[in-house]
């Protein structure tokens, strides 16, 4: 896990996402304003790779194809990208 531990630890990862493929998004409570907490990415082959991007310009990159994240597909995330919501239905899109 490098040198990643988890909340409450001081600068520990708090979980706000994960891909369909198996890889999982956190945010690194460091520094102390949320603001500023960088994205971590647990991939699929369980390397740890950090962007000094807040969530929301992380998936703005993602979406946009200026952000790479190693092991994702090329193809990610394809010409009509959705966002799906917790009561959300793949058979109602």
């Amino acid at each position: 896990m490098a040198d990643y531990v988890p909340y409450p630890r001081p600068g520990g990862l708090i979980s706000w996402g994960e891909s369909n493929c198996g890889d999982v998004f956190y945010w690194r409570t460091s520094p102390a304003d949320p603001d500023a907490w960088p994205v971590v990415v647990r991939t699929d082959n369980a390397d740890w790779i950090e962007f000094p991007v807040g969530v929301v310009e992380f998936l703005a990159g993602v979406y946009e194809h200026t952000i790479d994240v190693p092991g994702m597909p090329g193809s990610f995330p394809g010409d009509s990208p959705q966002v799906l919501g917790l009561s959300d239905s793949v058979d109602r899109l």
